[in-house]
């Protein structure tokens, strides 16, 4: 005799020609799926007989992402963030799981995440830069699958994701020796991110390599502790290049270059690391090392995917993703 075969969330998401994770919203009566669609998916499983079971294997899973309030602010890092889970949210929707975002603030430490947890079925949990340390033993305390994006939580010792810092900023600190530039700066508060002290290595190991030493007063910061940015202190001598640990920075420090007389890149050459907006408004336009967003959503998403399923494919430790240099106005032959 013939098996009958189950009728799963995905056939009817093949015959109406969307995606399971909406079929999934319709079914449990979440937002996000219009009054029309969600009534045409209930006819449609009424008509396969699909039931759903809380404990069915096609239920969709969902990942909590939890974000700084802060980032959803102006500036390059709330764009960033959004973009990365913008990113992340599609991959996640593409496999049949639900994005969960929550912005973390004071107010909400730990009640909140206890809430998330236990009322949207979370099996997951992805966590988006750096977070209060308050809210971080909270997290490290859940028996879930974490994944870190743009920060290593040492405490915890669980799976990140990060651009690769180091090399890439090597690389294009070479970039202004191959330029005849010798007198070289850094322009980050190294010691406020873990992406400003990596991206400051990287130009560190470049100079080293042709044993020139590095001027602790070519060494500008750019923020404060709390992350806030200050006034840029300018030597009296300057060399002839800035390695700049982003490009919002290297927009104001080039904004400040020209104040004091100098021209960019005739005087001061400059190179940066974001690929961002700032990039391109800035003038001249950056060369900049480009951080590949979509290559660290497909990894995170790779990465929680597997840890929750136990895949024998995961491996435990830190992913990096390489960015690549975009060539364009800011260098000059020295």
């Amino acid at each position: 005799m013939k098996k009958i075969k189950k009728v799963t969330m995905q056939d009817i998401a093949d015959a109406l020609g969307v995606s399971k994770v909406t079929i999934s919203k319709a079914l449990n009566d979440k937002d996000g799926v219009g009054p029309e669609l969600k009534e045409q998916i209930l006819q449609k499983a009424e008509e396969f007989g699909y039931r759903l079971s809380k404990n069915s294997k096609d239920k969709v899973k969902n990942i909590a992402i939890f974000l700084d309030h802060k980032y959803f602010g102006e500036g390059t890092k709330a764009y960033f963030y959004v973009k990365i889970y913008q990113m992340i949210s599609k991959h996640l929707s593409e496999i049949g799981y639900i994005g969960v975002l929550t912005t973390v603030n004071p107010l909400n430490h730990g009640k909140e995440l206890e809430q998330i947890i236990s009322n949207q079925n979370i099996e997951g949990i992805i966590i988006l830069g750096n977070l209060e340390e308050e809210f971080l033993s909270k997290v490290r305390k859940i028996r879930l699958p974490k994944v870190f994006v743009d920060y290593y939580d040492e405490l915890s010792n669980t799976d990140c994701v990060l651009s690769e810092n180091i090399y890439s900023t090597y690389e294009i600190t070479k970039h202004l020796l191959n330029y005849a530039h010798h007198y070289i700066g850094f322009v980050g508060s190294i010691s406020v991110t873990q992406s400003i002290s990596d991206r400051y290595l990287g130009y560190k190991r470049a100079l080293m390599e042709r044993k020139i030493p590095i001027r602790q007063e070519w060494i500008i910061d750019d923020r404060d502790a709390h992350n806030e940015a200050i006034e840029f202190q300018l030597p009296e001598e300057m060399p002839t290049a800035f390695v700049c640990n982003c490009d919002e920075t290297a927009h104001r420090f080039i904004k400040c270059l020209k104040k004091q007389g100098y021209r960019v890149p005739e005087d001061i050459s400059i190179v940066s690391f974001d690929n961002d907006i700032y990039a391109d408004i800035c003038e001249p336009k950056l060369t900049t090392v480009a951080v590949d967003i979509e290559g660290i959503a497909k990894t995170t998403v790779k990465l929680i995917k597997r840890k929750v399923e136990r895949s024998p494919y995961y491996t435990k430790g830190v992913s990096m993703v390489n960015g690549k240099i975009i060539y364009r106005d800011s260098v000059a032959k020295n």
